[in-house]
């Protein structure tokens, strides 16, 4: 059997190609093959073999084998570059109106909520509205939450609107995730999203959605969303007031627990909303602010600490049906609570009464 020689590798072959290195191999003569010859030590050297296509620049190299990621990496949330939505929001801003931030995660409900005080608003006020269009995809309003990255309105009146971002962004403020995935700090940009509603703010609504439980029989089974809902309005407190510049090499998260309490309370309404709460009427049937101090007192705690006026209540505007959610004709424990945000019955005052002198929230 003819053997081959490849002089790039240096060793003996079955075929006039090297299969190491891709090489023309040349013919061993009798003696080589007889003698089989050792290369000497410079011989071993592995000289890469030259350009096939003279003037073509190389390819680039193959990139090093790393270690697999954890299956979970892959959920880690991505930073956002653009917020789709956000300029036609700030157009209205610059007219004057004011928003209402709905705050939550994802799928947790809050786009049905502004959809279905539209629709309550319709039915019980006889005050006809319709529906904006989300921006900028211009596309009619569809069930299912808003898009990752965009940012969607809903105009209430001339004065209001509410501002519905999608829960990716609020995923990304949870310091939890963050130090899950082993991202660094959250950083003023990530507030963007945000930043000038909160500087124009009429309300807040925080959405804890009641079938995201990690366990019902658990002593805290929403200490999660809790968790989460405790920094946003850490977070919102200290957008709207503190105008100090954040000192250098001190991370964010840090500056807003060490500067939070010296601001003043949120002077809007604080709306606590627990969504989907239909599916839970075994655990439903108290009063939301019992509700809120016996279940869900992380967040009872930061209401308490943040808000100057607040209210809890139950609502669902959806009804599930042969496998799919369709919007209720009636919604329920929407009206009343946003209503109760855009009404202030003692604005002639100096200054807004605490829900904690008035028995707290509903």
């Amino acid at each position: 059997m003819t053997r081959y020689r490849c002089d790039s590798c240096n060793e003996d072959r079955d075929a006039p190609v090297c299969i190491k290195c891709g090489a023309d191999t040349r013919d061993l003569s009798l003696e080589e093959a007889a003698a089989g010859l050792r290369p000497s030590l410079d011989e071993t050297r592995v000289v890469p073999p030259p350009p096939r296509n003279a003037g073509v620049p190389p390819a680039d190299p193959a990139p090093s084998r790393r270690r697999p990621e954890p299956a979970e990496a892959a959920d880690a949330p991505d930073p956002v570059s653009e917020i789709h939505g956000l300029d036609e929001f700030h157009a209205l801003l610059d007219r004057g109106v004011k928003a209402v931030v709905m705050c939550g995660g994802a799928q947790t409900g809050k786009s049905e909520i502004a959809a279905g005080f539209v629709r309550a608003r319709n039915v019980y006020r006889g005050d006809a509205q319709f529906l904006t269009l989300r921006a900028p995809l211009r596309t009619d309003y569809a069930l299912g939450g808003t898009t990752p990255d965009h940012v969607w309105y809903q105009v209430i009146d001339d004065k209001t609107t509410f501002l519905d971002p999608s829960g990716e962004f609020f995923r990304r403020l949870s310091l939890e995730e963050r130090q899950k995935f082993g991202l660094p700090d959250v950083t003023e940009n990530d507030f963007q999203f945000m930043q000038r509603a909160a500087r124009q703010l009429a309300g807040v609504v925080c959405v804890v959605d009641l079938t995201k439980a990690v366990d019902i029989r658990s002593s805290a089974p929403w200490r999660r969303q809790e968790d989460d809902l405790n920094f946003i309005l850490a977070a919102m407190r200290w957008l709207r007031w503190d105008k100090l510049a954040l000192p250098p090499h001190l991370g964010l998260s840090v500056n807003i627990a060490q500067r939070v309490k010296a601001l003043p309370m949120l002077d809007v309404p604080v709306l606590v909303l627990f969504s989907k709460g239909d599916q839970l009427t075994r655990i439903t049937n108290e009063s939301p602010l019992r509700f809120a101090k016996r279940r869900l007192p992380v967040l009872h705690g930061a209401v308490m600490t943040h808000a100057r006026r607040f209210r809890y209540d139950f609502c669902h505007t959806m009804i599930r049906s042969g496998g799919q959610d369709r919007a209720v004709d009636h919604p329920c424990g929407v009206l009343l609570p946003v209503e109760w945000i855009l009404r202030r019955p003692f604005r002639w005052l100096p200054m807004q009464l605490p829900s904690r002198l008035l028995g707290g929230g509903k």
